[in-house]
């Protein structure tokens, strides 16, 4: 009998248990009870007596038996609901704890690590975890729709179905390349079974990583099975006791070994290696073993044929037991024989650069080095006396900043265009400002470096403060134009004094020596004639006029031979010539002259002395043609050893410096006067200030 049907039955016979329970009590009881009343009275009273009595008694044995039949099923009916609590609660429980596991098992294929694919027995996926979409770059949707068949990469290393063992229940692990949805392969690690219901379950593993870290060490492997074999350094493979188990040619090259050496006997580092070094050797070898390997380290080895060489030598402990060794020795006799040159180019570099420091220090030169950003790296003593700064201070700054003024920027910049084409004759004169703010002229032989390609490298500058020969040899252009001024001057004056010489001599003696003669010519035709009306008055008097023109002759000859040279100046000296012209002076100008000599003789010589008259001379002629002055002090006076001159105006004055040289002749003519016998002459003068000539003569012969 089915289990639903008997519990239904036994739920209806428990529902009318009671009812049926009463009425067969009550079907007993009125067939027993009857018959028992009626062998107890057969009165009628007595039997309704009796009859009312049986009712209460059935009645109270009726309620007695349906409070225990139903105080009996209530126990059970509480007991039964109990359990049905229980099996509820427990049911409810046991719902909330699979929707749990479910939640859980849902969690862990969502979140899983790896690919979840279930497949059918055909192999048409069914389901598939978020991890093996993005595994695949498919959705969920587009592999439900493809069988696993269709993503199984196929070539020559790919492994066969292993159905045989899913279906016999075995779980299979197996290495396999899967399509990806861009056509990309994903190398993955597929582990599957066949679960009860006859699906396939499987949990792919992505180990691309691990592939590629496999295939960077097999290459590495194959890299350092390479090296060790390649004859770039010598390379070995021994233990930490010396015992070399297998070597490169370059070793046995180092050691002057053969590979039948190597293959007939034992070779230990040890026998190779001189005594001295077998401390260090094991000092590495202690240190190798703490760290896993040694420091690079110079020793020496005894070549099989005697001979020392210098060699490189490391190694790094391997093995199981970390008792194993791989090293390499490095060859250094061509890097020791170059280091020996190197120390020894070094050593004559050195005494080279200490001579060339010298030499710039001390070089009269400005001497600057400036790199291809025209910064200057170097700025040698004698440019820091000429522009006021240290190297220090300049160093790393561009000289086009603080060196160069504004009125020769222009013509920098296109000498520095010139250097970076290489120009090696960007030279010139150009204006510096010095740390002061002095403007000076300065001389530059410029040297680009370049390098193979042409590139500037750095500049190298040697320059010279020029300003005092640039001043000196402008100042000698004005000299050489102011002595042709001069010249030229000198024989105009020489001809206008031929010129007035012959006026004088024209109008005065030849007027004279005219009139003298037709006096002579008249006296004597008088005289030959004998003419009664001769008169010897008329005759003294002709002979009076012409003794009063020979007289004013012989004054005017003398005025003229004064004027040529002052016979004062010879007779009496310089002191009374000055006064004498000064008189002359005052005569013809009317400008007062102070003249107060503070000594009464000079003694110099004669040509000193005219030298002297003639500047005096030539002074009081410019203030009178240009000063427009109205008083003149003249001093003459002495100090230590030296005769000084004054000759001081209170005219309009002019400025020295701006005077052309075709317009001081005259000055001109006096500084060369001085000069010719070591006087100096000095002239000050402002514009409204008056002007000042001082001339000073020494004493002492020049």
């Amino acid at each position: 009998m089915p289990e639903n049907l008997k519990q239904k039955i036994l739920s209806f016979v428990r529902a009318f248990k009671i009812p049926l329970i009463y009425l067969i009590l009550s079907t007993i009881w009125i067939f027993t009870s009857d018959a028992f009343v009626e062998k107890l009275s057969s009165a009628p009273n007595e039997l309704t007596r009796l009859q009312t009595i049986k009712g209460w008694i059935f009645v109270f044995i009726s309620t007695l038996v349906l409070y225990y039949l139903i105080k009996n099923d209530r126990k059970k009916i509480e007991a039964a609901l109990k359990i049905e609590k229980s099996a509820r609660e427990h049911s409810e429980l046991m719902k909330k704890k699979i929707a749990e596991e479910q939640e859980k098992t849902r969690m862990i294929i969502e979140y899983a690590s790896e690919g979840i694919f279930i497949a059918d027995e055909n192999g048409k996926y069914i389901d598939v975890n978020p991890v093996g979409c993005r595994m695949l770059g498919y959705s969920k949707e587009e592999l439900l729709e493809k069988n696993l068949r269709d993503l199984i990469y196929y070539d020559n290393t790919a492994p066969k179905l292993a159905l045989d063992k899913l279906l016999a229940g075995e779980t299979v692990t197996v290495e396999r390349k899967l399509i990806k949805k861009d056509g990309s392969v994903l190398h993955c690690e597929i582990v599957a079974k066949m679960l009860p219901d006859k699906r396939f379950q499987g949990l792919v593993r992505d180990i691309s990583e691990r592939k590629h870290a496999e295939d960077i060490l097999k290459q590495s492997e194959e890299r350092f099975r390479a090296f060790f074999n390649s004859n770039v350094i010598g390379t070995f493979y021994g233990d930490l006791h010396g015992n070399v188990f297998s070597a490169n040619d370059e070793f046995l090259r180092i050691l002057g070994l053969s590979k039948s050496d190597i293959e007939d006997e034992k070779i230990r580092i040890q026998n190779f290696t001189p005594p001295e070094y077998f401390a260090l050797d094991e000092e590495n070898i202690r240190s190798a073993i703490v760290i896993g390997s040694c420091h690079p380290y110079e020793k020496q080895f005894i070549k099989k044929n005697g001979e020392r060489i210098w060699v490189l030598v490391g190694f790094v402990i391997v093995g199981n037991k970390r008792d194993e060794i791989l090293g390499y020795v490095l060859d250094l006799t061509r890097l020791k024989e170059t280091e020996d040159n190197y120390k020894r180019l070094y050593i004559e570099n050195e005494e080279l650069l200490q001579r060339l420091q010298l030499h710039l220090e001390r070089i009269p030169l400005a001497y600057l080095i400036i790199d291809k950003n025209f910064k200057i790296k170097f700025f040698n003593p004698e440019a820091e006396k000429i522009f006021g700064y240290t190297n220090k201070e300049v160093k790393g700054k561009d000289p086009y900043e603080f060196l160069i003024p504004e009125s020769s920027k222009a013509l920098v910049e296109e000498k520095r265009k010139r250097w970076i084409l290489g120009d090696m004759n960007a030279n010139g004169i150009n204006e510096n400002i010095t740390k002061d703010g002095k403007i000076i002229l300065c001389e530059w032989y410029n040297t680009p470096i370049l390098d193979e390609n042409r590139n500037l490298i750095e500049v190298i500058s040697m320059g010279m403060d020029v300003t005092e020969r640039e001043k000196s040899k402008e100042e000698l252009i004005k000299s050489e134009q102011k002595l042709r001024a001069l010249a030229s001057h000198l024989q105009y004056v020489r001809e206008e004094e031929r010129a007035a010489i012959a006026r004088e001599l024209h109008d005065e003696l030849g007027q004279i020596l005219t009139s003298i003669k037709m006096n002579l010519m008249m006296m004597t035709k008088q005289v030959i004639q004998e003419d009664e009306s001769f008169d010897k008055t008329i005759f003294e008097n002709e002979i009076q006029s012409m003794n009063e023109m020979i007289e004013h002759s012989v004054r005017r000859l003398k005025k003229l031979i004064s004027e040529l040279r002052p016979e004062v100046l010879d007779n009496l000296g310089l002191i009374p010539a000055v006064e004498w012209l000064v008189e002359q002076f005052i005569s013809r100008s009317g400008i007062k002259v102070n003249y107060s000599p503070k000594i009464k003789t000079i003694d110099l010589s004669k040509d000193k002395q005219l030298n002297i008259y003639r500047i005096i001379q030539e002074s009081l002629t410019n203030v009178m043609r240009h000063s427009q002055a109205n008083e003149i002090n003249l001093n003459i006076f002495e100090s230590d050893n030296n005769i000084y001159i004054e000759i001081k105006d209170n005219g309009i004055g002019f400025s020295p410096d701006k005077l052309e040289p075709l317009h001081s002749i005259g000055i001109t003519g006096m500084k060369e006067r001085a000069l010719t016998f070591g006087a100096n002459l000095k002239i000050e003068s402002l514009p409204g200030a008056g002007t000042t000539v001082l001339l000073s003569v020494p004493k002492i012969n020049n």
